[in-house]
């Protein structure tokens, strides 16, 4: 199967990697289809993207990743809805902000993980009390260093581009006179 998205162009993929969100997700309920996929090589963030609205894409990170010290359960009803046998046949999905120029103020909500049983491929968007939708990835702490990191690799990028192009643009004539 294929679909033609806005952002990814033509995505292939199989039916069984669909992960099917019944209730979809709050504010998308017409999305109930979602493919799931890295953002990028060892990445820690992936892509939630929607199969039945193709211009909704979802970054999502799991939340054990950043928080090592996270615990929460899931309700008996929505383990029942989800069919979950083993905890180690669930894994969790946090959705991602990145305020646009700003990405070192990007946060995830906690208070709203969605919920996979990996066998069955069916999700839930759960809610969670005593956990907030606006978790900020970054630690205060850290934010500097990011700055730093971000405005050094941004720099690299700008100097291999310029090699690239200068690389392309052909010799300059030379004239006879």
């Amino acid at each position: 199967m294929e679909i033609h998205g806005t952002r990814f162009g033509v995505l292939e993929f199989n039916e069984d990697e669909i992960i099917v969100v019944e209730d979809g997700l709050l504010g998308f309920p017409l999305s109930k289809n979602f493919l799931l996929f890295p953002y990028g090589q060892d990445s820690s963030f992936f892509w939630l993207q929607s199969v039945d609205e193709v211009e909704i894409a979802f970054i999502v990170v799991n939340p054990f990743d950043f928080f090592s010290d996270l615990e929460f359960s899931i309700e008996d009803a929505d383990a029942e809805m989800l069919a979950i046998e083993k905890g180690e046949d669930v894994e969790i999905f946090s959705l991602v902000t990145i305020p646009e120029g700003r990405p070192e103020e990007m946060r995830t909500n906690l208070a709203g993980p969605v919920v996979v049983n990996t066998v069955n491929r069916k999700g839930k968007q759960v809610l969670l009390k005593g956990y907030s939708p606006r978790q900020p990835l970054i630690p205060g702490d850290m934010k500097a260093k990011y700055l730093r990191e971000s405005i050094s690799t941004v720099g690299k990028r700008k100097s291999a581009r310029r090699a690239r192009q200068d690389k392309k643009r052909p010799a300059p004539l030379a004239v006879a006179s």
